[in-house]
Protein backbone atom coordinates (compact mmCIF):
# COMPACT_ATOMS: atom_id res chain seq x y z
CA UNK A 1 0.00 0.00 0.00
CA UNK A 2 1.61 3.58 -0.88
CA UNK A 3 2.00 6.13 1.77
CA UNK A 4 0.17 9.41 1.83
CA UNK A 5 3.78 10.84 0.60
CA UNK A 6 3.96 8.65 -2.23
CA UNK A 7 0.56 8.85 -3.83
CA UNK A 8 1.28 13.02 -3.55
CA UNK A 9 4.98 12.22 -5.21
CA UNK A 10 3.30 10.48 -7.76
CA UNK A 11 0.10 12.31 -8.62
CA UNK A 12 0.06 12.84 -12.53
CA UNK A 13 0.86 16.81 -13.41
CA UNK A 14 -0.38 18.79 -16.39
CA UNK A 15 0.61 22.33 -18.04
CA UNK A 16 -1.44 24.76 -17.14
CA UNK A 17 -1.38 28.42 -15.70
CA UNK A 18 -0.26 28.74 -12.72
CA UNK A 19 -3.19 29.97 -10.96
CA UNK A 20 -5.46 27.37 -12.91
CA UNK A 21 -1.97 24.25 -11.38
CA UNK A 22 -2.81 25.79 -8.04
CA UNK A 23 -6.43 25.49 -7.60
CA UNK A 24 -5.74 21.56 -9.05
CA UNK A 25 -3.12 20.89 -6.64
CA UNK A 26 -5.62 22.48 -3.24
CA UNK A 27 -8.19 20.58 -4.78
CA UNK A 28 -5.96 16.99 -5.58
CA UNK A 29 -4.29 17.38 -1.97
CA UNK A 30 -7.73 17.88 -0.09
CA UNK A 31 -9.28 15.14 -1.72
CA UNK A 32 -6.54 12.35 -1.72
CA UNK A 33 -5.75 13.50 2.31
CA UNK A 34 -9.73 12.62 3.18
CA UNK A 35 -9.47 9.60 0.61
CA UNK A 36 -6.29 7.89 2.00
CA UNK A 37 -7.71 8.86 5.65
CA UNK A 38 -9.81 5.71 5.24
CA UNK A 39 -6.62 3.90 4.83
CA UNK A 40 -4.42 5.15 7.40
CA UNK A 41 -7.16 4.43 9.42
CA UNK A 42 -8.01 1.05 8.65
CA UNK A 43 -5.53 -0.26 11.61
CA UNK A 44 -8.06 2.06 14.16
CA UNK A 45 -11.05 0.41 12.51
CA UNK A 46 -12.39 2.52 9.72
CA UNK A 47 -13.97 0.52 7.05
CA UNK A 48 -14.36 1.80 3.08
CA UNK A 49 -17.27 1.66 1.56
CA UNK A 50 -17.89 -0.59 -1.79
CA UNK A 51 -19.45 0.36 -5.23
CA UNK A 52 -22.66 -1.34 -6.53
CA UNK A 53 -23.55 -2.03 -9.84
CA UNK A 54 -26.33 -0.14 -10.33
CA UNK A 55 -26.92 2.01 -13.09
CA UNK A 56 -28.37 4.56 -13.17
CA UNK A 57 -27.46 6.63 -10.25
CA UNK A 58 -30.18 6.21 -7.31
CA UNK A 59 -30.94 8.53 -4.60
CA UNK A 60 -28.86 7.90 -2.13
CA UNK A 61 -30.29 5.77 1.05
CA UNK A 62 -30.68 7.89 3.91
CA UNK A 63 -28.02 6.66 6.93
CA UNK A 64 -30.17 4.81 9.76
CA UNK A 65 -27.19 5.39 12.47
CA UNK A 66 -24.19 6.81 11.95
CA UNK A 67 -21.30 6.40 14.57
CA UNK A 68 -20.43 10.00 16.35
CA UNK A 69 -16.63 11.21 16.59
CA UNK A 70 -15.21 8.90 13.73
CA UNK A 71 -14.27 10.59 10.50
CA UNK A 72 -16.80 9.85 7.45
CA UNK A 73 -14.98 7.40 5.03
CA UNK A 74 -15.06 8.28 1.31
CA UNK A 75 -17.53 7.25 -0.63
CA UNK A 76 -17.85 5.57 -4.90
CA UNK A 77 -21.38 5.66 -5.53
CA UNK A 78 -23.07 4.60 -9.22
CA UNK A 79 -21.92 7.06 -11.99
CA UNK A 80 -18.97 8.76 -9.69
CA UNK A 81 -15.54 8.15 -11.09
CA UNK A 82 -13.43 6.31 -8.71
CA UNK A 83 -10.36 7.51 -7.17
CA UNK A 84 -8.13 5.87 -9.94
CA UNK A 85 -10.07 8.04 -12.25
CA UNK A 86 -11.89 4.91 -13.52
CA UNK A 87 -15.30 5.67 -14.15
CA UNK A 88 -18.08 3.14 -12.83
CA UNK A 89 -20.10 1.15 -14.83
CA UNK A 90 -21.35 -2.63 -14.79
CA UNK A 91 -17.94 -3.79 -13.56
CA UNK A 92 -18.23 -4.05 -9.72
CA UNK A 93 -15.62 -2.08 -7.98
CA UNK A 94 -13.52 -1.57 -5.02
CA UNK A 95 -13.79 2.01 -3.80
CA UNK A 96 -10.12 1.73 -3.11
CA UNK A 97 -8.29 0.04 -6.31
CA UNK A 98 -10.96 -1.20 -8.23
CA UNK A 99 -10.05 -5.26 -6.38
CA UNK A 100 -12.50 -7.70 -6.31
CA UNK A 101 -11.77 -11.33 -5.69
CA UNK A 102 -13.65 -13.83 -8.02
CA UNK A 103 -14.39 -17.20 -7.99
CA UNK A 104 -13.83 -18.01 -12.55
CA UNK A 105 -14.68 -21.59 -11.24
CA UNK A 106 -18.72 -20.74 -10.71
CA UNK A 107 -21.02 -20.87 -13.33
CA UNK A 108 -23.80 -18.17 -12.77
CA UNK A 109 -25.95 -17.40 -15.44
CA UNK A 110 -28.60 -14.93 -15.05
CA UNK A 111 -31.23 -15.13 -13.10
CA UNK A 112 -34.77 -13.76 -14.18
CA UNK A 113 -35.60 -11.56 -10.69
CA UNK A 114 -38.94 -12.52 -10.64
CA UNK A 115 -37.21 -16.71 -9.86
CA UNK A 116 -35.76 -15.99 -7.12
CA UNK A 117 -36.41 -15.55 -3.52
CA UNK A 118 -34.28 -14.19 -0.60
CA UNK A 119 -34.76 -15.74 3.06
CA UNK A 120 -33.57 -14.53 6.08
CA UNK A 121 -32.08 -16.42 9.36
CA UNK A 122 -31.39 -14.71 12.10
CA UNK A 123 -29.41 -15.65 15.45
CA UNK A 124 -26.74 -15.17 17.82
CA UNK A 125 -23.60 -16.19 17.15
CA UNK A 126 -23.33 -20.13 18.31
CA UNK A 127 -26.85 -21.12 17.65
CA UNK A 128 -26.98 -24.02 15.14
CA UNK A 129 -26.83 -21.76 11.82
CA UNK A 130 -24.08 -23.44 10.07
CA UNK A 131 -26.06 -26.61 10.95
CA UNK A 132 -29.36 -25.31 9.77
CA UNK A 133 -27.49 -24.13 6.54
CA UNK A 134 -26.50 -27.21 5.63
CA UNK A 135 -29.88 -28.81 6.31
CA UNK A 136 -31.60 -25.76 4.53
CA UNK A 137 -29.49 -25.67 1.31
CA UNK A 138 -28.97 -29.50 1.05
CA UNK A 139 -33.11 -29.64 0.18
CA UNK A 140 -32.06 -27.59 -3.26
CA UNK A 141 -29.72 -29.86 -4.24
CA UNK A 142 -27.09 -29.18 -6.33
CA UNK A 143 -24.31 -30.49 -4.20
CA UNK A 144 -23.24 -29.55 -0.77
CA UNK A 145 -22.83 -25.82 -0.35
CA UNK A 146 -18.81 -25.25 -0.64
CA UNK A 147 -16.90 -21.62 0.06
CA UNK A 148 -16.87 -18.96 -2.45
CA UNK A 149 -13.50 -19.73 -4.55
CA UNK A 150 -13.10 -23.29 -2.92
CA UNK A 151 -12.33 -21.52 0.41
CA UNK A 152 -9.01 -20.30 1.87
CA UNK A 153 -7.32 -23.96 2.38
CA UNK A 154 -8.01 -24.44 -1.23
CA UNK A 155 -5.78 -21.33 -2.34
CA UNK A 156 -8.61 -18.92 -2.29
CA UNK A 157 -9.59 -16.21 -0.13
CA UNK A 158 -11.23 -16.06 3.53
CA UNK A 159 -15.16 -16.18 3.11
CA UNK A 160 -18.37 -16.85 4.99
CA UNK A 161 -20.46 -17.33 1.43
CA UNK A 162 -21.28 -20.74 1.03
CA UNK A 163 -22.66 -21.67 -2.79
CA UNK A 164 -23.73 -24.06 -4.25
CA UNK A 165 -25.87 -24.47 -8.00
CA UNK A 166 -28.77 -23.07 -7.05
CA UNK A 167 -27.91 -21.42 -3.70
CA UNK A 168 -26.19 -18.74 -2.32
CA UNK A 169 -25.43 -18.19 1.69
CA UNK A 170 -24.38 -14.49 2.92
CA UNK A 171 -22.80 -13.91 5.74
CA UNK A 172 -24.23 -10.42 7.65
CA UNK A 173 -21.29 -10.34 9.81
CA UNK A 174 -19.65 -9.15 6.16
CA UNK A 175 -21.38 -5.40 6.79
CA UNK A 176 -19.37 -4.95 9.77
CA UNK A 177 -18.62 -1.13 9.69
CA UNK A 178 -15.61 -1.67 11.34
CA UNK A 179 -13.01 -4.20 12.39
CA UNK A 180 -12.04 -5.97 15.39
CA UNK A 181 -9.42 -3.20 16.60
CA UNK A 182 -12.10 -0.58 15.47
CA UNK A 183 -14.57 -1.67 17.73
CA UNK A 184 -12.32 -1.39 20.51
CA UNK A 185 -12.31 2.02 19.54
CA UNK A 186 -15.93 2.79 19.42
CA UNK A 187 -16.50 0.98 23.02
CA UNK A 188 -19.10 -0.95 21.04
CA UNK A 189 -19.95 -4.37 19.88
CA UNK A 190 -20.77 -6.21 16.87
CA UNK A 191 -24.42 -6.63 18.10
CA UNK A 192 -24.87 -2.43 18.18
CA UNK A 193 -27.03 -2.11 15.13
CA UNK A 194 -24.36 1.55 14.96
CA UNK A 195 -21.53 -1.31 13.87
CA UNK A 196 -23.16 -2.47 11.21
CA UNK A 197 -23.76 -0.54 7.69
CA UNK A 198 -27.32 -0.90 6.98
CA UNK A 199 -27.34 1.54 3.94
CA UNK A 200 -24.76 -0.80 2.29
CA UNK A 201 -26.33 -3.91 3.44
CA UNK A 202 -29.82 -2.61 1.81
CA UNK A 203 -28.50 -1.34 -1.00
CA UNK A 204 -26.51 -4.72 -2.52
CA UNK A 205 -29.71 -6.65 -0.93
CA UNK A 206 -31.67 -4.63 -3.45
CA UNK A 207 -29.16 -5.13 -6.43
CA UNK A 208 -29.05 -8.67 -6.08
CA UNK A 209 -32.88 -9.01 -5.99
CA UNK A 210 -32.65 -7.22 -9.52
CA UNK A 211 -30.12 -9.57 -10.63
CA UNK A 212 -27.02 -7.36 -10.47
CA UNK A 213 -23.95 -8.27 -9.43
CA UNK A 214 -22.04 -6.75 -6.46
CA UNK A 215 -18.58 -6.34 -4.73
CA UNK A 216 -19.37 -7.68 -0.83
CA UNK A 217 -17.24 -6.72 1.86
CA UNK A 218 -15.68 -9.47 4.11
CA UNK A 219 -15.11 -9.58 7.69
CA UNK A 220 -12.24 -11.97 8.67
CA UNK A 221 -13.38 -14.00 11.52
CA UNK A 222 -10.19 -15.16 11.72
CA UNK A 223 -7.77 -12.13 12.45
CA UNK A 224 -10.74 -9.78 12.75
CA UNK A 225 -9.77 -7.63 9.42
CA UNK A 226 -11.98 -6.13 6.95
CA UNK A 227 -10.54 -8.13 3.49
CA UNK A 228 -10.99 -7.28 0.19
CA UNK A 229 -14.45 -7.85 -1.09
CA UNK A 230 -15.86 -10.41 -3.13
CA UNK A 231 -17.97 -10.99 -6.31
CA UNK A 232 -21.64 -11.93 -5.79
CA UNK A 233 -23.79 -12.78 -8.70
CA UNK A 234 -27.62 -13.38 -7.40
CA UNK A 235 -29.29 -16.57 -7.68
CA UNK A 236 -32.19 -18.45 -7.40
CA UNK A 237 -32.07 -18.93 -4.05
CA UNK A 238 -30.81 -16.62 -1.62
CA UNK A 239 -29.52 -16.67 1.87
CA UNK A 240 -28.61 -14.26 4.33
CA UNK A 241 -27.65 -15.11 8.12
CA UNK A 242 -26.64 -13.46 11.14
CA UNK A 243 -27.80 -11.13 13.65
CA UNK A 244 -29.46 -8.20 12.34
CA UNK A 245 -31.36 -9.44 8.83
CA UNK A 246 -34.39 -8.06 10.09
CA UNK A 247 -33.36 -4.88 12.52
CA UNK A 248 -33.54 -2.45 9.16
CA UNK A 249 -37.17 -2.46 7.93
CA UNK A 250 -35.50 -1.68 4.50
CA UNK A 251 -33.84 -4.60 4.87
CA UNK A 252 -36.59 -7.00 6.23
CA UNK A 253 -38.82 -5.64 3.46
CA UNK A 254 -36.59 -7.27 0.43
CA UNK A 255 -37.31 -10.56 1.92
CA UNK A 256 -39.71 -13.55 0.51
CA UNK A 257 -39.49 -15.31 4.12
CA UNK A 258 -37.77 -15.18 7.78
CA UNK A 259 -36.86 -17.42 10.40
CA UNK A 260 -35.21 -16.58 14.05
CA UNK A 261 -33.39 -19.63 15.58
CA UNK A 262 -34.38 -18.72 19.31
CA UNK A 263 -32.32 -20.17 21.96
CA UNK A 264 -32.96 -19.86 25.34
CA UNK A 265 -30.72 -18.41 27.84
CA UNK A 266 -30.53 -21.48 29.95
CA UNK A 267 -30.21 -23.46 26.69
CA UNK A 268 -27.25 -21.58 25.20
CA UNK A 269 -25.81 -21.10 28.40
CA UNK A 270 -25.79 -25.44 28.69
CA UNK A 271 -24.20 -25.18 25.00
CA UNK A 272 -21.58 -22.35 25.69
CA UNK A 273 -20.53 -24.59 28.70
CA UNK A 274 -20.01 -27.60 26.11
CA UNK A 275 -17.90 -25.45 23.85
CA UNK A 276 -15.87 -22.99 25.81
CA UNK A 277 -15.50 -25.81 28.85
CA UNK A 278 -14.48 -28.81 27.36
CA UNK A 279 -12.76 -27.29 23.99
CA UNK A 280 -11.48 -23.68 24.98
CA UNK A 281 -10.27 -24.51 28.64
CA UNK A 282 -12.60 -21.64 30.07
CA UNK A 283 -13.65 -20.88 33.45
CA UNK A 284 -17.44 -21.46 34.53
CA UNK A 285 -17.19 -17.45 35.51
CA UNK A 286 -15.73 -16.70 32.02
CA UNK A 287 -18.21 -18.08 30.74
CA UNK A 288 -21.19 -16.55 32.31
CA UNK A 289 -19.48 -13.18 32.28
CA UNK A 290 -19.20 -13.27 28.61
CA UNK A 291 -22.77 -14.03 28.65
CA UNK A 292 -23.96 -11.06 30.76
CA UNK A 293 -21.48 -8.61 28.35
CA UNK A 294 -23.38 -9.75 25.32
CA UNK A 295 -26.88 -10.08 26.96
CA UNK A 296 -28.09 -6.13 26.55
CA UNK A 297 -27.00 -5.48 23.34
CA UNK A 298 -28.60 -8.77 21.95
CA UNK A 299 -32.08 -7.81 23.93
CA UNK A 300 -31.67 -4.74 22.44
CA UNK A 301 -30.49 -5.37 18.70
CA UNK A 302 -31.07 -8.85 18.19
CA UNK A 303 -34.52 -10.47 20.16
CA UNK A 304 -37.14 -8.09 18.76
CA UNK A 305 -36.26 -9.04 15.73
CA UNK A 306 -38.72 -12.63 16.39
CA UNK A 307 -41.81 -10.10 16.38
CA UNK A 308 -40.88 -9.73 12.73
CA UNK A 309 -39.99 -13.38 11.56
CA UNK A 310 -42.42 -15.33 10.03
CA UNK A 311 -41.30 -18.49 11.61
CA UNK A 312 -38.95 -18.71 15.04
CA UNK A 313 -37.57 -22.14 16.10
CA UNK A 314 -37.27 -21.59 19.79
CA UNK A 315 -35.69 -24.62 22.12
CA UNK A 316 -36.10 -24.64 25.63
CA UNK A 317 -35.07 -27.07 28.52
CA UNK A 318 -36.92 -30.50 28.06
CA UNK A 319 -40.33 -30.49 30.19
CA UNK A 320 -40.56 -34.35 30.44
CA UNK A 321 -36.74 -34.44 31.34
CA UNK A 322 -35.01 -31.35 32.64
CA UNK A 323 -31.42 -30.72 33.40
CA UNK A 324 -30.58 -31.74 36.94
CA UNK A 325 -29.30 -28.55 37.80
CA UNK A 326 -28.56 -24.67 36.35
CA UNK A 327 -25.51 -25.31 35.66
CA UNK A 328 -26.12 -29.01 34.32
CA UNK A 329 -25.94 -29.64 30.56
CA UNK A 330 -29.50 -29.70 28.69
CA UNK A 331 -29.40 -33.21 28.00
CA UNK A 332 -32.87 -33.25 26.57
CA UNK A 333 -34.83 -30.01 24.44
CA UNK A 334 -38.18 -29.21 23.99
CA UNK A 335 -38.49 -27.17 20.74
CA UNK A 336 -41.28 -25.20 19.22
CA UNK A 337 -41.90 -24.08 15.76
CA UNK A 338 -43.92 -21.09 15.57
CA UNK A 339 -45.84 -20.34 13.10
CA UNK A 340 -47.33 -16.76 11.62
CA UNK A 341 -50.66 -17.36 10.00
CA UNK A 342 -51.52 -15.52 6.54
CA UNK A 343 -47.94 -15.50 5.24
CA UNK A 344 -48.05 -15.22 2.06
CA UNK A 345 -46.89 -18.53 -0.04
CA UNK A 346 -46.99 -20.45 3.33
CA UNK A 347 -49.16 -22.90 5.29
CA UNK A 348 -48.11 -23.46 8.72
CA UNK A 349 -47.47 -27.50 9.66
CA UNK A 350 -50.08 -28.96 11.87
CA UNK A 351 -50.60 -32.26 13.84
CA UNK A 352 -53.61 -34.29 13.04
CA UNK A 353 -56.57 -31.38 12.96
CA UNK A 354 -55.76 -27.70 11.47
CA UNK A 355 -56.94 -25.30 14.37
CA UNK A 356 -57.32 -28.05 17.04
CA UNK A 357 -55.22 -28.34 20.68
CA UNK A 358 -53.24 -31.90 20.76
CA UNK A 359 -51.25 -33.33 23.32
CA UNK A 360 -49.65 -36.98 22.15
CA UNK A 361 -46.95 -38.83 23.56
CA UNK A 362 -46.68 -41.62 21.17
CA UNK A 363 -45.42 -45.46 22.36
CA UNK A 364 -46.59 -48.35 21.89
CA UNK A 365 -46.11 -50.09 18.50
CA UNK A 366 -45.74 -46.94 16.87
CA UNK A 367 -42.57 -45.65 18.57
CA UNK A 368 -40.37 -47.40 21.11
CA UNK A 369 -40.75 -45.56 24.70
CA UNK A 370 -37.25 -45.77 26.32
CA UNK A 371 -36.41 -42.81 28.58
CA UNK A 372 -37.28 -40.42 28.13
CA UNK A 373 -39.48 -40.98 24.67
CA UNK A 374 -40.62 -38.23 22.40
CA UNK A 375 -44.12 -35.73 23.15
CA UNK A 376 -45.78 -33.99 20.90
CA UNK A 377 -48.36 -30.76 21.03
CA UNK A 378 -50.11 -28.70 18.60
CA UNK A 379 -51.99 -25.61 19.53
CA UNK A 380 -52.85 -21.65 18.42
CA UNK A 381 -51.26 -18.90 20.25
CA UNK A 382 -50.76 -15.30 20.23
CA UNK A 383 -46.67 -15.00 20.46
CA UNK A 384 -45.66 -11.10 20.50
CA UNK A 385 -48.24 -9.67 19.26
CA UNK A 386 -49.11 -11.73 16.24
CA UNK A 387 -51.48 -14.36 15.78
CA UNK A 388 -49.84 -18.14 15.21
CA UNK A 389 -49.81 -21.93 15.23
CA UNK A 390 -47.53 -23.89 17.43
CA UNK A 391 -46.15 -27.07 16.46
CA UNK A 392 -43.90 -28.80 19.22
CA UNK A 393 -41.66 -31.63 19.86
CA UNK A 394 -40.39 -32.53 23.75
CA UNK A 395 -37.39 -35.36 23.76
CA UNK A 396 -36.10 -37.79 21.40
CA UNK A 397 -36.97 -40.14 18.58
CA UNK A 398 -34.71 -43.27 19.58
CA UNK A 399 -35.37 -44.98 16.41
CA UNK A 400 -35.37 -42.06 13.72
CA UNK A 401 -36.85 -45.06 11.36
CA UNK A 402 -40.05 -44.84 13.07
CA UNK A 403 -40.28 -40.94 12.17
CA UNK A 404 -42.63 -42.54 9.94
CA UNK A 405 -45.65 -43.23 12.06
CA UNK A 406 -45.10 -39.30 13.17
CA UNK A 407 -44.90 -38.77 9.77
CA UNK A 408 -48.39 -39.59 9.40
CA UNK A 409 -50.08 -37.91 11.91
CA UNK A 410 -48.45 -34.48 10.20
CA UNK A 411 -49.95 -32.40 7.42
CA UNK A 412 -48.77 -29.61 5.43
CA UNK A 413 -44.80 -30.18 5.82
CA UNK A 414 -44.21 -29.31 2.19
CA UNK A 415 -43.21 -33.39 1.45
CA UNK A 416 -43.32 -34.01 -2.22
CA UNK A 417 -44.22 -38.10 -1.15
CA UNK A 418 -44.82 -39.55 2.11
CA UNK A 419 -41.83 -40.88 4.05
CA UNK A 420 -39.75 -37.62 2.40
CA UNK A 421 -39.91 -36.24 5.98
CA UNK A 422 -38.49 -39.15 7.58
CA UNK A 423 -35.72 -39.92 4.85
CA UNK A 424 -34.02 -36.93 5.52
CA UNK A 425 -33.91 -37.05 9.33
CA UNK A 426 -32.36 -40.12 8.83
CA UNK A 427 -29.37 -38.58 6.52
CA UNK A 428 -28.77 -36.51 9.11
CA UNK A 429 -29.40 -38.60 12.24
CA UNK A 430 -25.50 -37.87 13.55
CA UNK A 431 -25.55 -34.18 13.02
CA UNK A 432 -25.91 -31.81 15.66
CA UNK A 433 -29.80 -32.01 17.17
CA UNK A 434 -30.32 -34.85 14.71
CA UNK A 435 -32.21 -37.33 17.00
CA UNK A 436 -34.10 -34.03 18.83
CA UNK A 437 -36.54 -30.99 17.75
CA UNK A 438 -33.85 -28.92 17.08
CA UNK A 439 -33.13 -31.23 13.74
CA UNK A 440 -36.74 -32.33 13.44
CA UNK A 441 -38.05 -28.39 13.24
CA UNK A 442 -34.94 -27.36 10.66
CA UNK A 443 -35.80 -29.93 8.82
CA UNK A 444 -39.55 -28.97 8.63
CA UNK A 445 -38.26 -25.31 7.52
CA UNK A 446 -35.90 -26.34 5.21
CA UNK A 447 -39.13 -28.36 3.36
CA UNK A 448 -41.15 -25.44 3.69
CA UNK A 449 -38.77 -23.14 1.97
CA UNK A 450 -38.63 -25.41 -0.74
CA UNK A 451 -42.30 -25.00 -1.16
CA UNK A 452 -42.06 -21.39 -0.98
CA UNK A 453 -39.45 -21.45 -3.79
CA UNK A 454 -41.81 -23.58 -5.70
CA UNK A 455 -44.92 -20.86 -5.08
CA UNK A 456 -43.44 -17.83 -5.26
CA UNK A 457 -41.35 -18.53 -8.89
CA UNK A 458 -43.48 -21.61 -10.58
CA UNK A 459 -39.81 -23.55 -10.57
CA UNK A 460 -39.40 -27.01 -9.47
CA UNK A 461 -36.70 -27.13 -6.86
Amino acid sequence: MRTYGELLENAPRQNSPAGYLQLVGIFAATFLAVFCCGYALNSGGQVQNYVLTAAPAQTAVQPRATLTNLPKVPRVGPAQNAPDGRLASSTVLHAAAGEVRKDTSLARPAVDPKKTVLIGVAADSGCGKSTFMRRLTGIFGGGSPTPLGGGFSAGSWETNTLVSEKTTVMCLDDYHLNDRAGRKITGLTALDERENNFDLMYEQLSALRKGEKIAKPIYNHVNGTLDTPEEIAASPIMIIEGLHPMLDDRVAGLLDFSIYLDISDRVKFAWKIQRDMAERGWALEDIKADIEKRKPDFDKYVAPQKAKADMVIEVLPSLIAPPKDENAPCDYLRVRLIQKVDTKFFDPVYLVEKGSTVNWKPCGDGLQCEFPGVQFAYYPEIYMGNTVEVLEMDGVIHNMKEGLYVEKFLHNTGTKEFGELTQLLMEAVKAPGGDNGTGFMQTLAALKIREIYERATGETA
